[in-house]
């Protein structure tokens, strides 16, 4: 019995260790992941630098306002020409925290993100029309929901969350051929309902949280039950080209274990211009 309950004990104290690195890891500050791509009908010695910034999940405990207004200037101080949110701005916790934690709180500080080439948002699984409402209230981030947005050297598509109503057809509407495209899409395997894409595109993803808690040795079974075709980085499937973020927050609960928050710096360049690489 001694034996059973010392086990016990020592096994309380494993978790409860495991769940405080879990916490700590969640509440770290972003790492600045960076990434090199090719992107088609990019012109000639043109470079695009775009900062990707998902799955934010603001709330406490892990994602107070000090932490996304520090995120927010994390996020300026990098100097992007192109800043994309990719979905789910509000806390989603598998305990609800006590108190009420207004949406205007979550999308409020993403107002004073900045970018020459502009700063543009999309809806995930866990936004609303509450969200098209303050976000145009608020004029910045520009929210696309099944709209692009021709910026210049390219043009930002945003597909809405599956949650809902995504249409590409509307979202790629207008955009002339030949045009370099990123479209936004909060969930990867969307792809696996849509037809080979019509044009070059790369979609630009988040929700997988890149597992969010991936003990070493366990990986495995996270894939399992979890089998996301792109997890996280850069894949193809099914003929899309994607790269998928594992994001800035925490959904259900507040931990990250071997899957720390990052912002994702992509470089983008045209096909003929360098070689390809990815740093993480």
């Amino acid at each position: 019995m001694r034996l059973l309950l010392r086990a016990a004990a020592g096994l309380l104290a494993a978790l409860l260790l495991l769940a405080g690195y879990g916490y700590l890891e969640a509440a770290r500050t972003p790492r600045l992941v960076e990434a090199a791509l090719p992107l088609p009908g990019l012109a000639a010695g043109t470079e695009v630098s775009v900062l990707l910034i998902s799955d934010i999940h603001a709330g406490p405990p892990a994602m107070p306002p000090a932490r996304l207004e520090a995120i927010v200037d994390q996020a300026n101080a990098v100097g992007a020409d192109l800043i994309l949110l990719l979905g789910d701005y509000h806390r989603s916790l598998l305990f609800p925290w006590p108190g009420r934690y207004r949406l205007e709180s979550s999308l409020g500080p993403l107002a004073r993100l900045r970018a020459p080439l502009g700063v543009f948002a999309i809806r995930g699984n866990h936004d609303n029309l509450w969200t098209n409402r303050i976000m145009g209230e608020l004029g910045n981030p520009v929210l696309l929901v099944n709209a692009s947005r021709d910026v210049g050297p390219l043009v930002v598509a945003g597909l809405d969350s599956a949650q809902y109503q995504p249409d590409i057809g509307k979202a790629l509407a207008g955009i002339p051929d030949g045009r370099p495209v990123l479209l936004l899409a909060h969930e990867p395997e969307q792809g696996v309902f849509l037809a080979p894409p019509p044009r070059p595109i790369l979609v630009l993803a988040g929700h997988t949280h890149g597992g969010q808690i991936r003990i070493p040795g366990l990986g495995w079974l996270d894939d399992r039950l979890r089998p996301y075709p792109c997890r996280r980085g850069a894949c193809q499937d099914r003929g899309w080209t994607q790269f998928v973020t594992s994001g800035v927050g925490t959904s259900l609960l507040p931990l990250r274990i071997g899957v720390p928050p990052e912002m994702v710096l992509l470089r983008l360049y045209p096909p003929s211009g360098r070689k390809s690489g990815t740093e993480k």
